[in-house]
């Protein structure tokens, strides 16, 4: 590493902002980075979120919704009406992982970080609390992901080629009835409802002559496809004395398994250091990313959810129309007799894409003072742009209640401008103490906009924009704050032997009232080198505590707010919010203790921590009767606490000259509980599904019904529905939790929870002379799922097809069946509730990724230094009970709402072939 490099990047990690700031960091105040094998085999995620699985203390699920973002999470999840996600910092840029808008699409979440090609990454650091990054503050509770990019070296001119083709491939398995099956079926089902033999003898379905119903169609094959994954770079860099630079230019291409979905990103990057004198030094960042997706309702929205439709759709039917002489035309069929869309349709015709683009540039400089202290400061600015887009014709889709057709948009942007300043001083206060100070200071501003407006039954499908139909609905938000952070940190080391760092924080939010606007976030760590000193130390231990909080309030429920209404036709306002000046952030205090041991000539290294987390002064609802008029009033109530342990080693198993093989793993585990709740249990919703905050469960846990079995005759039934009429045989037996006789939402309860209780990695890497195989697992183990795809497979409440199952049903007393209720249209007894039934675990051990890879190492006299060979495959098997398409599933960053399987496309295994090439 040339000089400049090394004076930029040891700089303080915690400058506010400042890239280099962020390159290294003290044991003091860092997680120790395992060694996991990072070679330049870009994983098929289009996310850094990819990189992740061999990060220790990090629980990620992924998922095959191409251009959906991942779930991530840090020691655990404590906020129910706030972010749960992780603040991110890319080189410095402040950045919101999740965003606060409502979805556009059901649970389709863009990911925020697919404009980040992993291949200009350098590191990821995480950082779970403020102990590892001071300027952390009022965002910081959910911990943070430190992403730093690659920067240009000492050396000369490199020029790096990266080039990847795969094929991404899943057999979309479903158990179903087959068509003569399924006639069959259905005509049982007929009879069930009451129809005579006669009306069976002349519906059309059952018509011998009619060609459109004798057909044998494979809707799920007609839908699917093998998708194909390109990722292609450029990457120039190189530096002398006074210039270090870094140019790249990358494209990606990643089709889903699905057909017409997909994900493409072109990205451009230049980084430049430089020395205007000895003493002052410039860095520069400037990238930009335009990214693009197409992607289906893989969610709640079941009439429109192409896997469902595909795997509901009757198979007697075919995908055209026929004409008079029984010949398949090239009309797309329409909706059938059944009711039902036809798949081909919601894959051809109707689409839904998003457009992204994001411009960041960082300008910084370092002043070397007399004296030991520096002068770092630099000036950051970040755009996006997204713009989302649903296109619905009528042709063969079913409408939405009154809209026959619609159009819809969304455009949505964020601007952030940041300036950061420190001073630095660092020096000896005696022969045996060292220390290292630094004052700090952060201005930003932010703002938000989004634009939304919604058109229906324009004349024809031949309209694709908002300039034909009806205005259904159009609406637009405006969100802009200001944040101020004065930081002032410490540290000292006594005899290379204890390292000791207290810091505080004072920020500034404009998020809320004059009364709680500035709140104070404090932390210190101590760091006891036990044997050995501090280069070559064996065994340390280490205590922390810090305070964050989680300030993100978008409502401005600290004024008394006025909204529009309509009054018998006139306009008028009312009374909207009732203002409480004395909201507070969300405050987060952890606690942590580890243990690093350094053993056999540090060939073994192994850590062990223990953390505990309260986070109090939650921002609940607090219930107003609705007589006075107004809405619940947000206030600061309730208590939820996380803790767990955290363990990882690596082991260099052979360290030869031909021969290296190295072994990681690392395993957490979490406990999640809300301890107080004093509004009261808080509910929040997604389609039929609900999670639920409450005292003594974990947050986001399941709520629903539990299921003791059928009512297998009349004399059996001893319950009536909410409407008080009773049930029927063969309808659900419902746990009556207050045993009053009736089965309303009084008698839900939590049936399971999300969240895992223990989560981990293991990684291996073997190498012999050019020759290299890697592996990388990764499992989980506690984390329920509701599995609502299998709930409609079984719902009976229509005329859809179904799962084989079914057959053994209820019918009557003598025909009990093995669990599953009578069937009925439109579900009168509403048997398909949310249930325990549907509930099921969701740990699995997944082999994530294995490598093999060949280098060539150029010699002196040729035009290239190295060539890298691989072929991989990743997500290769998947070992679980879970019966759905994969346990990682398309799940959302609420943590309210997380894990519920609506049938999303699942990662698929993905073969890759990949070359890299240096000059």
């Amino acid at each position: 590493m040339n000089r400049l490099k090394y004076i930029i990047s040891s700089v303080a990690l915690g400058l506010l902002g400042s890239p280099q700031l962020l390159a290294q960091q003290d044991t003091v105040a860092a997680l120790r980075e395992n060694n996991r094998l990072f070679t330049d085999t870009n994983p098929s995620s289009i996310s850094i979120a990819g990189r992740l699985y061999s990060k220790a203390g990090v629980f990620v699920m992924d998922n095959g919704n191409v251009g959906a973002s991942p779930v991530i999470m840090l020691r655990g999840t404590n906020s129910i009406n706030l972010t749960s996600s992780p603040q991110l910092y890319i080189d410095g840029i402040p950045m919101r992982y999740a965003s606060v808008q409502p979805t556009f699409l059901s649970t389709f979440e863009p990911d925020r970080l697919g404009f980040l090609n992993p291949l200009d990454v350098e590191a990821v650091d995480i950082r779970p609390s403020a102990q590892y990054l001071h300027k952390a503050g009022g965002r910081g509770s959910n911990g943070i992901l430190d992403i730093r990019t690659e920067r240009g070296e000492f050396g000369g001119t490199k020029l790096d080629f990266n080039a990847s083709y795969g094929v991404n491939t899943f057999d979309y398995h479903v158990p179903r009835f087959g068509a003569q099956e399924f006639k069959s079926y259905l005509w049982t089902r007929f009879t069930e409802e009451g129809m005579s033999a006669q009306e069976r003898d002349v519906h059309p379905i059952f018509s011998t002559t009619d060609p459109t119903y004798h057909n044998n169609t494979d809707w799920l094959e007609m839908i699917q496809q093998k998708g194909a994954f390109q990722d292609y770079h450029v990457k120039l860099k190189g530096g002398d004395g006074d210039a270090n630079y870094l140019f790249s230019i990358g494209y990606t291409n990643k089709e889903g398994s699905i057909k017409n979905t997909g994900f493409e990103r072109v990205g451009l990057r230049f980084n430049l250091d430089y020395a205007l004198s000895p003493n002052v030094k410039i860095y520069n960042n400037l990238s930009y990313t335009n990214t693009s997706g197409h992607y289906k309702e893989f969610g709640s929205n079941y009439a429109v959810h192409p896997i469902y439709v595909a795997a509901a759709k009757a198979p007697f039917l075919g995908t055209n129309y026929f004409n008079e002489n029984g010949e398949q035309s090239k009309i797309l069929a329409g909706v059938d007799v059944l009711g039902f869309s036809n798949p081909v349709a919601l894959i051809e015709n109707m689409d839904n894409k998003n457009q992204f683009n994001r411009v960041d540039g960082v300008m910084g400089v370092e002043w070397t003072l007399p004296l030991d202290w520096r002068l770092v400061s630099d000036l950051s600015v970040s755009y996006f742009s997204l713009s989302e887009k649903q296109y619905r014709p009528a042709l063969g889709i079913v409408p939405d209640k009154y809209r026959i057709r619609q159009n819809a948009q969304r455009s949505s942007s964020e601007f952030d401008l940041n300036w950061n300043t420190a001073l630095l001083k660092k020096g000896q206060l005696s022969s045996n103490m060292t220390y290292d100070a630094s004052l700090k200071a952060a201005i930003e501003t932010f703002e938000e906009k989004s634009l939304y407006g919604r058109k229906i039954n324009a004349g024809t499908d031949d309209f694709e924009t908002l300039a034909q139909g009806i205005v259904d609905s159009a609406s637009n938000t405006k969100f802009r704050s200001n944040l101020m952070t004065l930081i002032a940190q410490g540290a000292i080391n006594w005899k290379n032997r204890i390292d000791l760092t207290a810091f505080v924080n004072l920020q500034g939010t404009s998020n809320l009232g004059a009364n709680t606007r500035w709140n104070v976030y404090p932390g210190i760590h101590a760091l006891f080198y036990l044997a050995g000193e501090k280069q070559n130390n064996v065994w340390n231990m280490s205590l922390g505590y810090d305070r964050t909080g989680n300030h993100e309030v978008r409502g401005f429920y600290h004024y008394a707010q006025y909204y529009p209404v309509n009054y018998f036709g006139y306009g008028g306002v009312y009374l909207g919010n009732v203002a409480n000046p004395d909201l507070k952030p969300e405050i987060t205090d952890t606690y942590e203790i580890k243990s690093n041991f350094n053993l056999l000539e540090n060939r073994v290294q192994v850590n062990v921590g223990y953390y505990y987390k309260r986070t109090h002064d939650l921002i609940t609802q607090q219930s107003i009767a609705k007589e006075i008029g107004v809405n619940p009033v947000f206030d600061n109530a309730g208590t939820i606490e996380n803790s767990g342990v955290e363990v990882d080693a690596t082991a260099y198993l052979v360290k030869k000259q031909d021969w290296n093989w190295v072994v990681s793993a690392a395993v957490s585990t979490l406990k999640n509980k809300v301890l107080e709740l004093p509004n009261g249990a808080v509910e929040q919703t997604l389609g039929l599904y609900s999670g639920v905050a409450m005292e003594g469960e974990a947050l986001g846990a399941f709520y629903g019904y539990n299921v003791l079995g059928v009512f297998q005759n009349e004399n059996e039934v001893n319950l009536n529905k909410a409407d008080g009429t009773p049930y029927k045989a063969g309808d659900y037996r419902i746990e009556d939790m207050n045993e009053d006789g009736k089965i309303n939402e009084l008698d839900r309860q939590v049936i399971g929870s999300p969240l895992p209780d223990v989560f981990g990695t293991l990684s291996s890497s073997l190498t012999y002379k050019n020759w290299g195989i890697s592996a990388l697992f990764n499992f989980v183990k506690g984390a329920d799922i509701y599995n609502s795809f299998a709930q409609q497979m079984h719902a009976m409440k229509d005329y859809a097809n179904q799962d084989p199952a079914v057959l053994d049903r209820w019918t009557s007393a003598n025909t009990p069946g093995s669990g599953l209720s009578r069937a009925a249209i439109n579900d009168p007894s509403n048997n398909g509730k949310p249930s325990s039934l549907w509930v099921e675990d969701g740990s699995y051990l997944k082999i994530r990724n294995v490598t093999l890879h060949y280098d060539i190492a150029g010699p002196s006299d040729r035009y290239f230094k190295n060539i890298k060979v691989y072929v991989s495959v990743d997500n290769l098997l998947t070992f679980t009970n879970y019966s759905g398409f994969d346990p990682e599933i398309n799940s959302m960053n609420n943590a309210m709402l997380r894990n519920i399987d609506f049938g999303a496309p699942p990662l698929g295994t993905t073969y890759k072939l990949g070359l890299k090439a240096s000059f």
